[in-house]
């Protein structure tokens, strides 16, 4: 079985509005294999069932279950490899945490299935290409595994597919929040490779950068990232904060360590994640050591570290979005208990055999290691790596472990207050508060708790998908700051399908619209224009030119000419649209099936009378969705027609009739276009003058 030709759709296309991955495939000996009569093969893939079932990656984000995989009884009811393949790889997708919303195989023509007519094309919508493709991969050897009864690791292939989703994905925070957007119909975009995204579209558009938002300020987060700093800040508006100081040498850390009295923690001064912190220290020769372990991450070395009181209680996160605590998490210490049998060492390894335990990001727990911090600790309970604890013993490898358990309704009111204000204090819009203390249902300084750090672009994956307790919408709160309720921040978007005289039809509308108050701009050929500035150029592909358009912070409509050739090789480069015109001349299938997907259940479609597809277009839309250009047509919902030296816009029967500041047919397409974005053709008629746009309902 080979892949004969990938091609890779953004945005809407012949198949979905969302990108999909299709692949023609040479099924070469598979040709004429069937599941229902290989018995040896439905008995190996029954055998790997529980191995296909697993979701390593599945957990309720937001609250929400996951999008479930295929079910193992529809495998059992395939027949042909091209059913096979297309069960497996919505399986594996599925098991990376990409379950696909749909997949599809088909027959090729005969004229493509050279030299084999049994080539067929499978397709699937995805999440990240590199991921969709390495789960294909996964599928392809899995089948042929069974068919020619191989040995196949399929755990081992589920967790490959789960790292290839970990590598190439966005991290669990920023996906968070990207799922919290795109419920409340919000578009999302990821602009790099890395976690930049762009929630809407235009001059409605924000950015995320995993939790950090583009109202968060740089003086903040260099507040932030300066721990010292943050605390005096801290201090002056009463947020219990530990005493200490930095310590630029061993020497005087060792000086600050007595300033302060035994037991002390020492940690680096500007790094994160909770890396090179000793706790609990109580002898100068432990703070000389972790002195070392400190400097080495820190991201500037010469930035000495800070001797700070030690705090006694377990750690806490909470989360304070929009000046409000919106989730908190208790942490716990990495322990393991002895046996009485074997080492620390030994112990621990055990521990990590845990399927919870992992390297990425979303391991529900960290790996436990016997790193410096976890030697030097051990060393100051007498221990070592090789030590055999005695039976019942609790041996802490980390103090500062993984936050696990949700507690948000327990945070007393009092602490929720002081976080607020340590939040403010510091500037950021979203902050992740690191607070010890014992209960964190009593005020703080009842019991001598403290807020330890404030962090800018804090992780919120411990409050979307906590081992105990029940997930919080931390992504809905951090979209609400950024979007009024009732928002959805879309920009107008047209479409215009390749045909004589469509870029008229483009310039025309986007004209109308500018005039309607609607900051507008034109797409065409591989150039931008807007009234009064300069033209300037994007790449090629309708991808480039709706991307340009959303991209741009000025803009409140875009207007863009859809290439045929390019939709139907590389798709629209955009999921949705309000408007698709399709002027006088034909237009290919997949082009119209592309357009016609891009305008979801919401959008409208602009077409003459006498096209050739005005019958499948208002099939596929209905009658109300389709806006008749050019002749009068029963039972057509809506009709723009030249009458005389004005135009008659009709809905449902109802005659407006506003002049007609144009002439031709292309006129007629574009106030039509205009119109159906839902701006008052009075406000078009009248030469496209006036200072505003009403959208209707």
């Amino acid at each position: 079985m080979e892949w004969r030709r990938t091609t890779r759709y953004d945005g809407a296309s012949r198949w979905h509005s969302l990108p999909v991955l299709e692949v023609e495939v040479d099924p070469g000996a598979l040709s004429r294999w069937s599941l229902a009569a290989d018995t040896a093969a439905r008995g190996r893939l029954s055998a790997w069932r529980g191995a296909l079932e697993s979701r390593p990656h599945e957990m309720a984000f937001e609250g929400s279950p996951p999008v479930p995989g295929p079910a193992f009884d529809e495998l059992l009811g395939a027949g042909d490899a091209a059913a096979v393949l297309r069960w497996l790889w919505g399986t594996f997708l599925a098991a990376a945490g990409t379950a696909p919303t749909a997949t599809w195989t088909e027959l090729l023509p005969a004229s493509r299935a050279e030299p084999d007519p049994a080539g067929f094309v499978i397709a699937a919508t995805f999440e990240e290409p590199r991921l969709a493709l390495a789960c294909l991969e996964a599928a392809r050897g899995c089948l042929v595994a069974a068919a020619d009864g191989r040995a196949y690791d399929v755990a081992a292939a589920v967790r490959d597919a789960v790292d290839v989703a970990d590598t190439h994905r966005l991290g669990p925070s920023t996906r968070a929040i990207v799922r919290a957007a795109e419920a409340r119909a919000i578009p999302t975009h990821r602009v790099t490779t890395a976690s930049l995204v762009r929630l809407g579209e235009g001059s409605r558009q924000r950015r995320i950068w995993t939790a950090e938002t583009d109202a968060t300020g740089t003086i903040a987060e260099s507040i932030a990232q300066d721990k010292e700093l943050t605390k005096l800040l801290l201090r002056q508006v009463g947020v219990p904060v530990p005493l200490g100081r930095v310590a630029d040498t061993p020497e005087d850390a060792c000086r600050a360590a007595d300033e302060l009295g035994y037991p002390v923690v020492v940690k680096p001064r500007d790094a994160n994640h909770g890396r090179g912190i000793s706790f609990g220290l109580v002898r100068a020769g432990q703070v000389r050591d972790a002195f070392a372990l400190a400097v080495r991450e820190n991201h500037d070395q010469s930035a000495g570290v800070i001797i700070e009181q030690f705090a006694p209680g377990v750690a806490h996160r909470l989360l304070v979005v929009g000046g409000a605590v919106v989730a908190a998490s208790r942490g716990q210490h990495d322990v393991v208990v002895g046996d009485g049998r074997r080492t620390i060492a030994a112990l621990v390894d055990e521990a990590n055999r845990d399927p919870l335990r992992g390297e990425n990001y979303t391991d529900l727990l960290g790996v436990m290691r016997i790193d410096e911090v976890a030697l030097a600790l051990l060393e100051r309970s007498g221990l070592a790596p090789d030590s055999v604890p005695e039976a019942g013993r609790r041996v802490t490898i980390k103090v500062n472990g993984d936050l696990i358990t949700d507690e948000t309704d327990e945070v007393c009111p009092e602490v929720a207050a002081r976080a607020v204000l340590a939040a403010k204090t510091v500037g950021l819009d979203v902050a992740g508060l690191d607070v010890v203390a014992e209960d964190i249902g009593r005020p703080l300084e009842a019991q001598r708790g403290m807020v330890i750090e404030v962090n800018a672009g804090p992780g919120i994956f411990m409050h979307v998908a906590p081992l105990h307790g029940r997930p919080r919408p931390v992504g809905e709160a951090i979209v609400a700051t950024l979007f009024p309720a009732g928002a959805d921040g879309t920009m107008l978007l047209v479409a215009v399908a390749e045909a004589p005289g469509a870029v008229a039809v483009a310039r025309a509308a986007a004209t109308l619209l500018d005039g309607a108050g609607l900051r507008c701009a034109i797409a065409a050929g591989g150039h931008v224009a807007r009234a009064g500035h300069p033209d300037w150029k994007v790449g090629a592909g309708d991808g480039a030119a709706f991307e340009a358009l959303k991209a741009h912070p000025d803009l409140d409509a875009g207007v863009a000419v859809s290439h045929a050739a390019a939709a139907e090789r590389d798709g629209l480069g955009t999921s949705r649209l309000d408007v698709a015109v399709f002027p006088a001349g034909a237009v290919s299938a997949p082009q119209r099936a592309a357009l016609l997907h891009a305008l979801g259940s919401r959008g409208m479609a602009v077409v003459p009378a006498d096209h050739p597809a005005l019958g499948a277009i208002g099939e596929a839309l209905g009658a109300a969705r389709v806006v008749v250009v050019g002749g009068a047509r029963s039972g057509a919902g809506r009709q723009v027609i030249l009458s005389g030296e004005r135009v008659d816009v009709i809905t449902c029967g109802t005659i407006r009739s506003v002049p007609n500041a144009g002439t031709g047919a292309e006129h007629l397409l574009a106030l039509a276009a205009a119109w159906a974005t839902g701006v008052d053709p009075e406000r078009l008629g009248a030469s496209g003058a006036g200072s505003s746009a009403a959208r209707q309902p």
